[in-house]
């Protein structure tokens, strides 16, 4: 009956390669900022883009922030299962006169893949000190 659900004892293991890139107005072609950084797990690199698309929402006034959907209920579920299932998954969020896209990548363990032998810990940004992330810390 639920031959369609892999067993997870049979699934192969993951690290889970992120990347977000921002750009400042709709115009660039080049982000303005760019992020890189690895999640042990699907929900952690999911929670990180809902922090990350909250983060850069909250300075715009309230009546201008769009709504998460993609990042809450269905479209999170979505996310999970292809992330699960290997698959590649993305977002994007329009913040202000900006954008910012997300993808996430899985990667298996033992795959030879370049991005496997960092994904396990891996944090790399190109701060631009101008959207509300990059901001955030001053």
């Amino acid at each position: 009956m639920l031959e369609h659900i892999p067993d997870p004892a049979d699934s192969p293991s993951y690290a889970y390669w992120c990347e977000r890139s921002t750009y400042a107005s709709e115009d660039r072609d080049e982000p303005d900022c760019f992020a890189r950084y690895s999640a042990t797990t699907p929900e952690l690199a999911i929670q990180r883009i809902r922090d990350e698309a909250r983060a850069l929402l909250a300075v715009l006034p309230e009546a201008e922030r769009p709504a998460l959907g993609w990042a809450e209920g269905v479209g999170r579920v979505r996310a999970l299962g292809a992330l699960y299932g290997g698959r590649t998954c993305g977002f994007s969020l329009r913040h202000g006169g900006g954008w910012s896209e997300w993808v996430v990548r899985p990667v298996a363990v033992g795959s030879g893949d370049p991005a496997e032998a960092t994904a396990a810990s891996f944090t790399e940004t190109v701060p631009c000190g101008v959207c509300a992330l990059c901001t955030k810390g001053r």
